[in-house]
């Protein structure tokens, strides 16, 4: 089978785990005998065939961007001319079997409609807000969450939505439930729509009970270092638990890096990381904290710390409470609240191997998840319009 995948940013040049999960994804079904290319946004990488121009910046690049610039971004967002001859153009070249789209911003709904107007089965992978938020986060720029939509993105969701009501792909696949509720607003997804969770790999050679060598209980947080993601939420619960010889291990990049390095001695800042060091890092911890502020639809580190055998102490937010394993749902803690994930922190630390998940509990593996995407494949190409026809 030819897929073509359609995701604005990909590997080596990431940003969340959206271009990771769809570049995995495309290992696995090259590796099952597939063929699989990539269309991105502006972005060159293993197997791109395809590009849009990002303007008037490059997508990685939004948030130090000024209010008119990222007016701009949003206006081409609605409509993106570019993306629609790059698409077509990579349709006549390869005669794709399947698009499977990803995270689209700076598409435009194009590279939601163009498969559909051409006859191509189309699955797309709700893994952000896109189709209901301009910022696809549904939180403001300060980092706070959305108690309810603009006007703004509600202008520009209906437009978007309009357009791609006449041409929608023939699934949706939603990485949570919490996701699929959400879009339960737009009448076009709702019989498209299926949850299939993010494959949990499990890794040989975990722990199953915690390190006794001396070495100091480690938490530890692997992400973009924003407000919505909780950051600043959790250096002041840890520093308010206060736990006896504990430190909190920190990666990723973002605007509150001063904030991480200037926590104190127990706070470790590791700055960004890559793969290798990503691995060695996870290895080294005790507990991972998830203290997202947004409704993160499913983090994938919450995944990769699962197959690894780590337990969670997830915000009880979005998709966090799905998959988090069993054992760990007693340290769930409601968003935003420092005092209660200091508490939780405290209670994992007095019985650490009472929250130890069990990796072959996980709710679906590799065979599995691959399995269930190409079911949808096929689903998509049994019931794909022909070109220019309007799906009833």
């Amino acid at each position: 089978m030819r897929i073509l995948m359609v995701s604005n940013l990909w590997p080596p040049e990431v940003v969340g785990g959206a271009e990771q999960y769809a570049s995995a994804l495309s290992h696995h079904l090259r590796g099952a005998g597939h063929e699989v290319s990539v269309l991105t946004l502006g972005v060159e990488g293993p197997d791109v065939v395809g590009t849009v121009q990002s303007w008037p910046y490059p997508i990685k690049e939004a948030p130090s961007q000024p209010g008119y610039r990222r007016l701009l971004f949003h206006a081409v967002d609605v409509y993106n001319p570019r993306a629609g001859r790059a698409l077509d153009a990579v349709f006549d070249e390869l005669a794709p079997d399947v698009v499977h789209s990803h995270a689209v911003q700076g598409l435009s709904s194009v590279a939601m409609t163009q498969p559909g107007r051409r006859g191509i089965a189309h699955v797309h992978t709700l893994h952000d807000y896109w189709l209901l938020c301009q910022r696809n986060s549904m939180v403001h720029r300060d980092g706070r969450a959305c108690d309810a939509r603009c006007r703004s993105c509600g202008a520009i969701s209906w437009i978007r939505n309009e357009a791609i009501s006449r041409f929608p792909p023939e699934l949706v696949l939603a990485v949570s439930g919490a996701i699929a509720a959400e879009h339960e607003q737009l009448s076009w997804t709702r019989s498209r729509m299926r949850v299939v969770y993010n494959p949990v790999e499990i890794v040989s050679g975990t722990r199953t009970v915690p390190r006794g060598d001396g070495r100091p209980l480690t938490f530890g947080y692997l992400g973009r270092l924003g407000v919505d993601k909780g950051v600043q939420t959790m250096l002041d619960a840890f520093g308010r638990a206060a736990i006896p010889g504990a430190r909190l291990v920190v990666a990723g990049r973002g605007p509150l890096e001063a904030a991480v390095r200037a926590a104190g001695p127990s706070v470790v800042a590791a700055g960004w990381v890559d793969q290798e060091r990503k691995q060695a890092l996870l290895e080294d911890l005790d507990c991972l904290v998830v203290p997202s502020q947004w409704k993160d639809p499913a983090p994938v580190v919450v995944n990769e710390a699962r197959g690894r055998g780590i337990p969670v102490i997830g915000a009880a937010i979005g998709g966090i409470p799905e998959l988090i394993a069993a054992e760990c749902r007693p340290l769930l803690f409601p968003p935003a609240d420092a005092g209660a994930l200091a508490s939780r922190m405290a209670t994992f630390a007095a019985a650490p191997a009472a929250y130890r998940p069990r990796p072959e509990a996980a709710p679906i593996d590799w065979p599995g998840h691959l399995d269930a995407v190409l079911g949808a494949y096929a689903e998509a190409r049994g019931s794909a319009a022909p070109a220019h026809e309007t799906p009833q």
